[in-house]
C-alpha cells in the first residue's frame, strides 16, 4: 500500500521537482517574454550546460544511494535510514544542491539577469518550505545520529 494516500493531493503535488520546473519555466518567460539585462553568449551558455549535467550526475548518484539504502526519496515519506555516507558526507541535502546547479546552469544559459532571480527563489523555497521540515522530521526519527551528521556535515556544501 502506498504512504501518499494518507497525503492530501495538493501536498502530494508540493513536492521540489515541481517548483524547480516552475522556476525554469519563469526563467524562459523573463528570458524571452522580458528580457532584464542580457548578459550571456557562448561564454555563459558552455558553463551552463556542463554546471547542468553535472547537477543530474549529482541528482542521480544521490537516488541511486537513496535506492541502495531502500530508503524513500519522496520528501513526504518517513526515512528508514539516515544517510551519511557518499555524497551525503560532504552535503546534508545533494539533491536540492543538485537543483539549485541545474537552475543556475539554465540561468547561465539564457544568460540575462531576469533568469537569476529565480535562482535566488528556488533556494529560498526550498531551504523555508522543504529542508527546515525536512530536518525537523529526520531529527525526530534519528535523535543523537542526526544531531551528530548535521554537526559535522553541512546543509549545502
Amino acid at each position: 500500500m502506498s504512504e501518499t494516500k494518507d497525503i492530501p493531493l495538493t501536498k502530494q503535488l508540493n513536492i521540489p521537482p515541481l517548483w524547480l520546473i516552475g522556476m525554469l519555466l519563469l526563467m524562459w518567460f523573463w528570458s524571452s517574454v522580458l528580457p532584464i539585462v542580457k548578459f550571456g553568449g557562448a561564454w555563459t551558455k558552455v558553463p551552463g550546460a556542463l554546471l547542468i549535467v553535472a547537477s543530474m550526475a549529482l541528482a542521480i548518484w544521490s537516488v541511486m544511494q537513496f535506492q541502495g539504502a531502500d530508503t524513500p526519496v519522496h520528501p513526504r515519506r518517513k526515512p528508514t535510514t539516515l544517510l551519511t555516507e557518499g555524497v551525503y558526507a560532504r552535503s546534508r541535502n545533494p539533491i536540492y544542491l543538485a537543483m539549485l546547479g541545474v537552475a543556475l546552469g539554465a540561468a547561465l544559459c539564457f544568460g540575462t539577469l531576469g533568469a537569476l532571480i529565480p535562482v535566488a527563489a528556488l533556494l529560498w523555497i526550498l531551504q523555508d518550505m522543504f529542508i527546515k521540515g525536512e530536518e525537523h522530521h529526520i531529527e525526530k526519527t534519528f535523535g543523537d545520529e542526526w544531531r551528530a551528521y548535521a554537526a559535522k556535515t553541512r546543509r549545502w556544501l
